[in-house]
């Protein structure tokens, strides 16, 4: 952003004795946004933006940098500081981390450092001038938490063990015939009384025989395909048919199904508020722009 003044500094000689000058594309009250900054911000915007929507970007951040130099808002070295280490604590990284990150981008810390000091006198400017309106009434909070719930889809969550036997090395069809006659034999032993997880044990060939098979519980995404398709129709208690897979035979016992429960309202509570709030920050934040363009003289030269 120029100020009238700092026109003077875009004047240069050209051949024949003209003068060439920044082209004036918007005047924002006093201020002024020249050609070649709007088409700096377009080229980084890499086409996301319009020429149009990057202009009208620039006017809002003029407006706001003016109510910034009339409520005099500055920001210490002492918070930038604790910005920075608030940055390092969240992304768990240390200041050395931080500083390579920084400088892979082709940028300083100094450079990083004036940067964030900008963005901090933006906050402390939305915080006087748009937080100060935002309220999120608790009836609210507790309908989203009730649209959220009624909305998701129930996650199944099923409790399987099983026996795992494996073809082994170049396997022919004859060996693979053997390994499901054995993993069938298996599921008879256990349709005769023998506890699941004590055949497992002695048995199984998977990391989890020592535990008598028990793959805890999981839903069937989490599932090798094969077993999930292999375990439909079953019931609590029920034993699969051997199931072949590219590496073995799987016996499955489903243990157990349930419904993943919805968390609590209390437990949601404070994540959906951030959310509800934020949106009205940024609804607000929208209406108090709308209102200093109204209160502005902008024109626009593009």
């Amino acid at each position: 952003m120029l100020t009238p003044l700092s026109i003077l500094l875009l004047l240069t000689a050209a051949p024949g004795g003209r003068v060439l000058v920044d082209r004036i594309v918007a005047v924002v009250n006093d201020d002024v946004i020249v050609a070649s900054e709007l088409d700096r911000r377009a080229e980084a915007a890499a086409g996301s933006l319009t020429k149009k929507q990057v202009l009208e970007q620039l006017i809002n951040e003029q407006l706001m940098a003016q109510q910034i130099k009339e409520a005099n808002i500055d920001v210490t070295d002492e918070e930038i500081r604790r910005a920075i280490a608030d940055i390092l604590r969240t992304n768990n990284i240390t200041e050395a981390e931080l500083v390579a990150a920084i400088e892979a981008r082709g940028m300083t810390m100094d450079r990083y450092k004036v940067d964030l000091k900008s963005q901090l006198i933006r906050l402390k400017l939305i915080d006087q001038k748009v937080r100060s309106r935002v309220v999120i009434p608790e009836s609210e909070i507790r309908a989203e938490y009730e649209r959220k719930t009624r909305d998701e889809s129930k996650e199944e969550l099923i409790n399987i063990r099983h026996i795992f036997l494996r073809w082994g090395s170049g396997a022919n069809a004859k060996t693979r015939a053997q390994v499901t006659a054995d993993a069938a034999a298996a599921k008879k032993r256990i349709e005769n009384g023998e506890p699941f997880a004590e055949v497992a044990k002695a048995i199984s060939q998977g990391p989890t025989a020592s535990s008598g098979g028990d793959l805890g519980e999981m839903n069937r995404q989490q599932m090798i395909p094969e077993l999930a398709k292999g375990i439909e129709g079953l019931e609590k208690g029920q034993l699969s048919d051997p199931i072949e897979t590219d590496t073995g035979v799987h016996v499955v016992l489903l243990e157990g199904k349930r419904y993943k429960a919805s968390a609590t309202f209390a437990q949601s509570r404070n994540k959906i508020y951030q959310e509800l709030y934020q949106r009205e920050v940024e609804a607000q934040m929208d209406v108090w722009l709308d209102e200093l363009r109204k209160q502005a003289a902008v024109t626009i030269r593009l």
